[in-house]
């Protein structure tokens, strides 16, 4: 969610998160998610050295209300060239 709004817009307590959450749509059996862990995952040495990491979950994990799927919010910018994702509206 903290993805869908400006830092600027957000208490210092909020910005302060060291973890996001990664789901991936295409993977059944959560090796993607998996991967995330393994690579960029608490502990790391990505962790160690960027001081923030990701959690692989599965697009299961959450219990959300109908529709979210039409409410998600693309994050894309410069800073995430090739790359997109999407973030849960607010709302969600």
């Amino acid at each position: 969610m903290l993805g869908t709004i400006p830092e600027d817009d957000l208490p210092l307590e909020a910005t302060a998160s060291m973890e996001v959450d990664v789901a991936f749509f295409d993977d059944p059996d959560d090796q993607k998610a998996d991967q995330v862990d393994a690579f960029i995952g608490e502990f790391s040495p990505f962790h160690e050295t960027y001081g923030y990491n990701a959690q692989g979950v599965s697009v299961s994990t959450a219990v959300l209300p109908d529709g979210w799927r039409d409410r998600l919010v693309l994050v894309e910018s410069e800073n995430t060239q090739p790359g997109r994702g999407y973030a849960l509206d607010p709302h969600d």
